[in-house]
């Protein structure tokens, strides 16, 4: 079982990733988000969605999805807890992909972040400014 911790590529928003006249320090989250709430809101995407697909991945199922394993889906629980202890602010939607995997997506504006949970265990980050790929990491 693998344990996601917090690191450099984890962080709590995008500064210095594009230079644009959107101010860095609140570049994707929302205005006036205090620190509990950014806590409050990582734990209700835990308890209350991937907690619950735990307990039930099947009910993801559909002809040609395949429902996250519950290694995945531990997994992203481990990620969504690290990133709450770093701070970061939480994904505005967490959805399960069509092979397996997991999707944490956070959007403000023109930006929005992408963590992927491929099936495999691999973590994918993406960073876009409109549909620019701008910052693209595997870890």
């Amino acid at each position: 079982m693998r344990l996601i911790e917090a690191g450099p590529y984890i962080s709590s928003g995008l500064v210095d990733v594009v230079s644009t006249t959107v101010e860095a320090s609140s570049a994707v989250t929302p205005r006036g988000e205090t620190e509990s709430a950014s806590h409050e809101q990582w734990q209700r995407w835990i308890d209350h969605t991937l907690i619950e697909w735990g307990r039930n991945p099947s009910r993801l199922s559909d002809e040609g999805v395949e429902p996250p394993s519950g290694e995945t889906i531990l997994l992203a629980i481990q990620l969504a807890q690290a990133m709450k202890r770093a701070g970061s602010p939480p994904p505005t939607s967490v959805v399960p992909d069509a092979n397996g995997g997991i999707v944490f997506e956070r959007r403000r504006n023109n930006l929005s972040e992408v963590l992927h949970v491929w099936d495999d265990g691999k973590v994918e980050y993406q960073c876009f400014h409109g549909t620019d790929l701008i910052k693209r990491l595997s870890f």
